[in-house]
């Protein structure tokens, strides 16, 4: 031990780091909140990346014998349970769409790329990230793979 060092404290400081402790908390819960937000929101556009990819590789795969119905069904498949996306809410879009009036349904032949993309809206959990973008935030997601038919 150490001799002649007096570990007492002065009259008033005995509260000083709960006070400091009590002043960072709010901060700390805010950075805290703020980073479970952006998680949310990155695991969000994988979900719409992976349903993309995976509406591509249907559409490029099998082009005389399905139509962007069936596309649409696997990359709603593919981005649950993190998102919902479908054809008839406009949430999962195809370019160039299929030709529906030909039987079987087809595309157009030919080496061109076909680009899918899936939006989602999502919202932040957190008060302070509501409050800076507006309530919602749009997430975009695109994958174009080029045709060999």
């Amino acid at each position: 031990m150490l001799k002649g060092v007096d570990f007492s404290r002065a009259r008033g400081q005995h509260g000083q780091s709960l006070v400091e402790f009590a002043l960072v908390v709010p901060l700390l819960t805010l950075l805290f909140l703020g980073a479970v937000d952006l998680t949310r929101a990155f695991y969000t556009y994988i979900g719409l990346q992976n349903a993309t990819r995976e509406a591509a590789r249907v559409v490029i795969d099998f082009p005389y014998e399905y139509d962007d119905t069936v596309a649409c069904a696997a990359g709603n498949q593919e981005g649950l349970p993190y998102v919902t996306v479908s054809c008839a809410t406009g949430t999962l879009t195809f370019s160039p769409a299929a030709n529906t009036s030909a039987s079987p349904p087809a595309r157009v032949p030919g080496r061109a790329p076909v680009t899918v993309t899936a939006t989602a809206s999502f919202t932040p959990l957190t008060f302070l990230m509501t409050a800076v973008t507006g309530g919602t935030i749009t997430l975009r997601a695109s994958t174009t793979m080029l045709t060999w038919y």
